[in-house]
């Protein structure tokens, strides 16, 4: 079975080169490695040059840059596999990650995405295992939910299903599409995610490692730099009375830096709306984070803004 495996690179050569070896070090084949550029210049055709002259990769480039979610697009345009992967150009793969993927397809009937576990990495590439054990845990990836996943709408809600390194069927995921509209943003990926998981017939969960998530400097966060976009996206998806509680939860978990969010980008309507909203809650608004932020609502956005980075930076200098 031919996998695609679907590479979208900004402007990071070096990295880029480092994810596409970890791809050609699998054992699985047939395999088809497309590489989508969205830079501004040519360092990254020239960095891999030799992989492209030998038919390795398959390398377009975009003129003007495409923006991030109509690159994934291209790319998923461009496979010619029945599955596929999209893999960040920052990311790698663990070793066999993709024979274990495609068994899962193999061994299981109806399903429409596949993915394991992660291990965090720094830029160059060193494992910190207590952050990756902490990452999986808090994404539900664990033993304990291990297997087939037959309410996939949990996983992409939760977002067990993750931002990249899984393996999808290629027809589901160009019938979902990455979207390019304003309020998706920075957050398109976890938006495609949760529209994948409402469609999708069944997820697997392996319990295993199989990529590596890259921590870097222009890397973005769903706790830091779209958690207001996410809070939305989970306020809008249509979920059953089941799940019901699980969206409330992941509310909750995503309002408080939502409203943070808000306030840096100098919008305090959408800060307040999420303020007010039943997943902020009393109890919270009355606690010491509640009334700063209410605070910082009363003042105006420019200072609201300053407050906001300055505690940011004390964070970083205290961790």
């Amino acid at each position: 079975m031919l996998v695609s495996i679907c590479i979208p690179t900004y402007k990071r050569p070096g990295l880029l080169r480092e994810a596409v070896e970890s791809v050609l070090a699998q054992t699985y084949r047939p395999i088809d490695i497309v590489v989508s550029d969205d830079s501004p210049d040519d360092e990254t055709e020239r960095r891999i040059a030799d992989l492209i002259a030998c038919g390795t990769v398959r390398y377009v480039r975009n003129a003007p840059s495409l923006g991030q979610a109509a690159n994934c697009n291209r790319l998923l345009d461009l496979a010619r596999g029945d599955l596929l992967m999209l893999l960040h150009d920052d990311d790698l793969l663990v070793a066999d990650a993709m024979s274990h993927l495609v068994r899962c397809f193999e061994e299981q009937d109806g399903l429409t995405a596949a993915y394991g576990k992660q291990y965090v990495v720094s830029e160059d590439g060193t494992r910190d295992e207590a952050a990756s054990t902490s990452l999986n845990a808090a994404y539900r990836r664990s033993q304990a939910f291990a297997g087939r996943q037959v309410l996939p709408l949990r996983s992409g809600l939760t977002a067990q299903f993750p931002n990249d390194g899984f393996l999808v069927r290629s027809d589901v995921a160009r019938r979902v599409r990455y979207r390019e509209a304003p309020e998706v943003g920075d957050a398109c990926d976890f938006d495609f995610g949760l529209r994948l998981s409402a469609v999708a017939d069944a997820f697997y969960f392996l319990d295993d490692y199989t990529a590596m998530y890259r921590l870097t400097s222009v890397g973005v966060s769903p706790n830091n730099n779209y958690a207001n976009l996410t809070f939305d996206l989970v306020t809008q998806v249509a979920v059953p009375g089941e799940l019901e509680s699980e969206r409330q939860q992941q509310l909750r978990t995503f309002a408080a830096p939502a409203v943070y969010r808000w306030l840096a980008l100098g919008n305090r309507t959408a800060a307040i709306r999420v303020y007010r909203s039943a997943a902020y809650g009393w109890r919270r608004r009355l606690s010491f984070q509640g009334i700063l932020q209410a605070s910082l609502m009363l003042c105006p956005p420019g200072l609201a803004h300053r407050v906001i980075k300055l505690g940011r930076f004390l964070r970083g200098r205290m961790a």
